[in-house]
């Protein structure tokens, strides 16, 4: 027995040094000090690392500590000094390019300076942080770190860090200063009679824009991090008291709920907060204009905003929504209504004529006039292909030619997309490859298909296209209206944060359709959207229609 528990004894012992050798090299736990950081750590094993990282009252160890874990990085600058009559050694900590420099010469003279100057007598060593904090600087721009974490998250964000010796704490100072292109128009969203202001990629700016259409109290902005690695500030603003708090508390959800990596931009955000993720159909409205945010948020909707996008975020979103553009609100009522009506009508024109046209070719020539029908017939003649495959080669070409005109440079995108159309259409009518009522039809699909005024929803009819197609060539116009009624079924179930897409449509109400197919005058829009502005119905005074002034001699 005394041997066989030496051994046990032994073994124990070796089991117990090789799991402390093996914690050792995990979470790098160094025997005389704290954890520390080395290239044998994975990312999540550093990251582990990373969050119980204490600061330290020596200076110099915080500095090694901190170059430790950002490594070698040429853009992180570290500037030492000797602060107040003691001389203490102090820092200054931050990254080139994120801070305004000028700022930041400012708070080095103001922490270099004599402290006697300024009245303060018989500072300690460990309160000199808290001194300067209270008297030479400002306490709104500023706020304490405790750990590591706190110290590079600030840093990170184009603030700079002060360290003094002696004391196990760093004063995190608003110096950001980084340089951002100009407001102007979007490219993507242009507007006749617009305003000519568009987000950029800072998010402070773009809820400045917000702030300077919208003045009042009323409007909110809450703010939050997102991403693991990469942390992105995420704000949403709303008008509280109109929009409705189980839309505030879902959005707040699923907001709190990502966990990722880093959020790079709008879009990645987007994904987390539709509804319907798997639908074509976009329910989330991304828009760079900041009338179209502003005008959403006057009625009941929330805006989100993602620093390092252009992009803002509205929801809850419906159908409507995406085929109205600013010009409707800025010409009067018949000609803001004709051209938003036009905008329907060609976006079922793309979604639907080449499913028509393919099904009544293959299945009801009948419905054709004589003439038209022999021309066309004619036309064919030497055609090796049917009419549906024509029709497949011809948008997958044009498709191709858009999606080219897209990404080559903006200066020869167009024309090349163009050109390329006219000839590519050209040579395969010269081959015999298609027809010539192929080509047109296209052509107008494609034209009536740029009328859509947000590109995800153009997108989803592009797609669509091919399965009405399908649907055409298989069951002829049996086969486009049940693809119609298909998506019709699609709309009406989808949610927008718990909105109906479709409303005013489905559910119906009529006071709504002031501003759905139609746009009647803005005298006339007394109400709020029934569903979005029910905690403030009244958006106006009725009774502003315009009056002549009576004439001489009336009463």
């Amino acid at each position: 027995m005394g041997v066989k528990q030496g051994i046990l004894q032994k073994l124990a012992s070796l089991l117990l040094r090789q799991g402390k050798n093996i914690f050792s090299k995990v979470v790098g736990q160094n025997a005389k000090g704290p954890p520390v950081l080395h290239d044998g750590l994975d990312l999540g094993q550093r990251e582990a690392v990373f969050q119980d990282l204490p600061l330290s009252t020596r200076l110099e160890a915080n500095l090694k500590l901190f170059q430790q874990v950002t490594g070698a990085s040429y853009d992180i600058n570290i500037k030492r000094f000797l602060s107040g009559p003691e001389k203490v050694p102090a820092a200054l900590l931050y990254i080139d390019g994120l801070v305004d420099a000028a700022l930041l010469e400012g708070l080095l003279r103001a922490v270099k300076i004599d402290i006697f100057l300024t009245g303060i007598k018989d500072v300690q060593k460990k309160d000199i942080l808290e001194t300067i904090r209270q008297r030479l600087l400002n306490i709104s721009e500023s706020q304490v770190a405790g750990d590591m974490k706190e110290l590079y998250y600030g840093v990170s964000m184009g603030r700079a860090a002060l360290l003094f010796d002696g004391t196990a704490q760093a004063l995190i100072l608003e110096t950001q200063g980084w340089k951002t292109r100009t407001i102007t128009e979007p490219a993507s969203e242009p507007a006749i009679r617009g305003i000519r202001e568009g987000f950029i990629e800072d998010i402070r700016t773009n809820t400045a824009l917000i702030r300077r259409r919208i003045r009042s109290p009323n409007l909110w902005i809450e703010s939050l991090e997102i991403g693991s690695l990469g942390k992105a500030g995420v704000a949403f603003a709303y008008l509280k008291g109109l929009v409705a708090e189980d839309v505030l508390g879902e959005l707040r959800a699923r907001l709190n709920n990502i966990d990722i990596d880093g959020v790079l931009g709008s879009g990645y955000v987007e994904e987390y907060i539709t509804d319907n993720p798997n639908s074509l159909f976009p329910s989330v409205l991304s828009t760079e204009r900041v009338d179209r945010v502003a005008g959403a948020l006057l009625e009941g909707r929330v805006a989100v905003f993602v620093d390092g996008s252009s992009f803002a975020l509205v929801v809850p979103a419906d159908f409507n929504l995406f085929l109205q553009a600013p010009d409707d609100y800025f010409e009067p009522f018949p000609l803001g209504s004709l051209i938003r009506f036009l905008r329907y009508v060609s976006f079922f024109i793309a979604l639907f004529l080449p499913g028509v046209y393919v099904a009544i070719l293959t299945f009801h020539p009948e419905l054709l006039p004589v003439s038209l029908l022999l021309r066309i017939q004619a036309a064919r003649e030497g055609v090796p292909f049917p009419v549906v495959v024509e029709t497949f080669f011809m948008e997958g070409v044009f498709e191709i030619l858009r999606e080219a005109g897209v990404r080559l440079p903006m200066l020869v995108g167009p024309a090349i997309s163009i050109v390329g159309a006219l000839v590519l259409g050209d040579a395969a009518i010269r081959a015999g490859i298609v027809s010539p009522g192929v080509v047109v039809i296209v052509a107008f699909t494609a034209i009536a298909s740029f009328t859509a005024p947000v590109f995800s929803l153009g997108l989803a009819a592009r797609i669509l296209r091919f399965i009405i197609i399908i649907l055409g060539a298989s069951f002829g116009l049996l086969g486009v209206q049940f693809g119609l009624l298909l998506i019709l079924i699609h709309l009406v179930t989808l949610r927008s944060l718990g909105q109906p897409y479709m409303a005013p449509f489905a559910p119906f109400i009529w006071e709504d359709m002031k501003d759905a197919l139609i746009s009647l005058f803005r005298w006339q829009q007394v109400y709020r959207p029934k569903l979005l502005g029910y905690r403030e119905p009244r958006r106006q005074r009725p009774g502003q229609k315009p009056q002549p002034p009576p004439q001489k001699g009336e009463n």
